[in-house]
């Protein structure tokens, strides 16, 4: 049950219809849209849930369902089942164009695609269009709506005849107007012209005797009249009967077509309610991906666990002017059911109800909501609401009236999966009596075990939540020290109404304020400020912390890396040292060989002086190889590295470097012939690889300790820089595909490093390649969580918005 009957209205519910009738492009769509209701069935919010959000998936995969070219036959379906009834021409061509987009359609859905669109497959079960019904429409209309010549052998043969005598008498008038120009009955300019359907020619009023026929009109001057001449007014007698014949033979082939269809209006039937579900239905996607919709828990009890959630009206209003949303974060559960919200004046807090109130209306709708997919969405029977002056001249009511005959409603008609909502609870009377009336309905409220949240200023609504379980406070916080609220709701403790500050800030006089102040109490408005102060100041600190834990992942990233270059350094040198160790002791054993081979041969020369002096200088030769070999595998493992910094061409991506003359160290990114870049505190440094010097293992480590300490504060410098520097709109018309491709890349990587949820990109129209190009390329990141045209105002189709997650 919904309470009050303007509840749509009071709620905001109207301008989401609105949005949802905009967006169809049937009459039988708006009608469905009119028909959305409020239920509490789980299977039937369910099943509306499952098939919008089936939809959102047909749509984002590109394709989506044209209906404009859909008619609304309903009426003529229903005419025609009468015996003796005959289709319109027109309403046939509607028929053929209609049936043209559901079939492929239909083709689709029972396709290899089927599985991935279950809800919609099931929305259109039992539509199967019969191939002769399709192929008959086909033959009998041409893509202008006409019948055309081969529709029947009959209808041919009249039009081959209409034509064959049109062509006789345009010959024949053609030459009795040359020859009126001739003898000067007609001027030379003009020509033949049609009247009442037949072809006259324009003769000066002084020469109409001249020319034998009659006349069927004349000039406004009077001066020219146009005469069929009577030669041809026979033949023009033919045609008008051959055209005749041609409407009674076209009337026959519809009238031969209605008695085809006839048995097949059922079907129809069927397929034009299919054409309203399907349009409705799609127009809950396109509202779902406009504002951010998305796939929720939702449980068939009350209960209400949102996070970020939004607004979906107040969202598309200040998208429209540039400006950001605040989302809003509650929890109503069996313990703590009602929340009390206290705050100041225009700090937020019926938007917060209304916020309650909208999305948990469209959730029992069917429509899919703007908040985190992890949030639960849960059912209430009832929802109840008292937003706004309800006062009546007619019915004799005031405004605290109103309010009373709508609590007395509430009191009777809670229950435990009811929901209400009321704003600024107990005003419109005297204060006192008003905040005891207001806490004893509430108690009342919480003894039914009802879920609900109040906005209010009374200080006894506030206390209530420490004295009876099930029901909490909650503050729109304000920023004391800007005199600003921050539209954040915080759940938990009370808030303060800030009615000096406000008052100060808009220039009220500084001594009544001083009086008032000596009146309420100085200490009261120091509590209060400190109070909320506190929670700003507490909102702050949490925001440092995700910065610096931002800033920790980055830097043990860069550690991380660092550390396996250092390991795999060290197993290459282990390597290389062993291949040295087994290449010199092959020198070893060759040498040895060597030797034993000289000796022998001294031996068996008989230490002949001659032979014994050339075996010492081949032994010698062959000792100062060995030496020269063994001296390189020496040194090998001990200046690898230094060779590779003597040797640019050596360097490789990876490796640390150092630039001496600037004194700078860092990481080598890429290097070719001619550039080399290295990262140095998360800036890319362009040089020439002959300026590069790669380090040793001592002076990279020098190097990781002198940078760790400085990296954080680096970190977070790029991070605030990019922050101060980023556009919320990057343009890259006229940029070639592959460059535009990776101008996106980079600039949706520098979005998603500044938490930036909403960027654009400014591609323009033309033929809509580059527009192809980034969509494509923005449906496969799994950053982006939607993508649209951007208003009309805003670049229409030449401009796409971007949300991330």
């Amino acid at each position: 049950m919904i309470y009050p009957t303007h509840f749509e209205e009071k709620i905001g519910f109207t301008g989401i219809r609105r949005l949802l009738e905009d967006a169809c492009q049937t009459p039988m769509g708006m009608e469905h849209i009119r028909e959305i209701a409020f239920s509490a069935n789980p299977e039937v919010i369910f099943q509306s849930l499952e098939e919008t959000l089936s939809f959102v998936a047909l749509v984002e995969s590109g394709h989506p369902l044209n209906l404009r070219d859909v008619s609304d036959l309903r009426d003529e379906i229903d005419r025609i089942r009468v015996q003796g009834t005959v289709i319109e021409q027109e309403a046939l061509f509607d028929m053929k164009t209609s049936l043209r987009v559901l079939v492929p359609f239909l083709r689709l859905l029972r396709g290899e695609v089927s599985e991935s669109f279950l809800p919609v497959v099931s929305l259109c079960d039992g539509i199967d269009m019969p191939p002769s019904l399709v192929k008959e429409l086909e033959r009998l209309t041409d893509d202008k709506g006409e019948i055309p010549d081969h529709a029947s052998t009959q209808l041919a043969e009249i039009r081959q005849e209409i034509r064959r005598k049109h062509g006789s008498v345009e010959r024949r008038i053609r030459q009795m107007l040359g020859e009126a120009k001739q003898q000067g009955w007609a001027d030379s300019e003009v020509e033949i012209t049609i009247r009442n359907g037949r072809m006259v020619i324009p003769v000066k009023v002084s020469d109409k005797r001249r020319l034998r026929g009659f006349i069927h009109d004349e000039s406004s001057s009077g001066q020219t009249v146009y005469i069929e001449p009577a030669e041809i007014f026979d033949t023009n007698n033919e045609i008008r009967e051959l055209e005749y014949a041609e409407k009674r033979e076209i009337n026959r082939i519809l009238a031969a077509f209605t008695t085809f269809v006839r048995p097949y209006l059922p079907l129809l039937q069927e397929v034009w309610v299919l054409f309203g579900r399907l349009d409705a239905t799609q127009s809950k996607a396109r509202l779902s991906l406009k504002i951010g919709g998305v796939k929720t828990r939702v449980e068939p009890h009350p209960v209400v666990d949102w996070i970020q959630a939004i607004h979906p009206l107040l969202y598309l209003t200040l998208r429209e002017q540039k400006k950001s949303i605040v989302p809003l974060d509650i929890n109503l559960n069996r313990d703590q059911r009602i929340l009390v919200i206290s705050g100041p004046n225009a700090g937020g807090k019926s938007v917060c109800l209304k916020t309650i109130g909208l999305l948990q209306y469209m959730v029992q709708c069917g429509l899919p909501v703007p908040m985190k997919q992890n949030s639960v969405c849960g059912i209430f029977e009832n929802i109840f609401i008292d937003i706004g002056d309800e006062q009546s001249l007619e019915n004799d009511l005031s405004t605290y009236s109103s309010h009373l005959i709508n609590m007395k409603f509430f009191i009777g008609n809670a229950s435990p999966s009811t929901l209400f909502l009321i704003d600024e609870f107990g005003t419109g009377t005297e204060p006192q009596l008003g905040g005891a009336i207001a806490e004893a309905v509430l108690g009342t409220l919480n003894q039914r075990h009802a879920f609900g949240v109040v906005t209010t200023h009374y200080a006894n609504l506030k206390l209530m939540a420490d004295r009876n379980p099930g029901i909490m406070n909650g503050a729109m916080l304000f920023d004391t020290a800007k005199l600003q609220p921050l539209y954040l709701l915080q759940t938990g403790r009370p808030g303060s109404s800030f009615a000096f500050e406000i008052a100060r800030k808009i220039g009220f006089p500084e001594e009544v304020l001083s009086q008032a102040a000596g009146i309420t109490g100085q200490s009261q408005l120091n509590f209060d400020m400190q109070l909320q102060q506190l929670e700003v100041e507490k909102k702050e600190v949490a925001r440092k912390q995700t910065e610096l834990r931002l800033a920790d992942i980055l830097l043990n990233e860069v550690i991380e890396k660092y550390k396996r270059l250092l390991k795999q350094l060290e197993e290459r040198r282990k390597t290389l040292l062993s291949e040295a160790g087994r290449e010199a002791q092959n020198l070893i054993d060759k040498a040895n060989r060597q030797i034993e081979l000289t000796i022998k041969e001294i031996r068996e020369s008989q230490a002949e002086k001659e032979k014994t002096k050339q075996l010492r200088e081949a032994l010698q030769e062959s000792k100062t190889i060995l030496a020269g070999q063994t001296d390189e595998l020496v040194k090998l493992p001990l200046t690898v590295e230094d060779q590779k910094e003597e040797l640019p061409g050596d360097l490789q991506p990876g490796d640390m470097v150092s630039i001496d003359e600037l004194e700078v160290s860092g990481e080598l990114l890429s290097i070719s012939e001619h550039e080399a870049v290295i990262s140095f505190h998360s800036v890319k440094l362009r040089t020439s690889p002959e300026k590069l010097r790669k380090l040793s293992g001592q002076e990279k480590r020098k190097t990781i300790v002198k940078n760790r300490s400085s990296a954080r504060q680096s970190i977070m410098d790029d991070i605030n820089e990019k922050s101060s520097q980023f556009k919320l709109t990057i343009d890259v018309r006229g940029k070639r595909a592959e460059e535009t491709i990776e101008l996106v890349e980079k600039y949706i990587d520098e979005a998603m490093l500044i938490s930036m949820k909403e960027v654009s990109i400014l591609h323009g129209k033309g033929n809509g390649i580059l527009r192809r190009v980034v969509r494509e390329y923005l449906s496969k990141q799994k950053m982006v969580a939607a993508f649209e045209d951007a208003s009309a105002e805003a670049g229409g189709h030449g401009v796409t918005r971007v949300k991330l997650k």
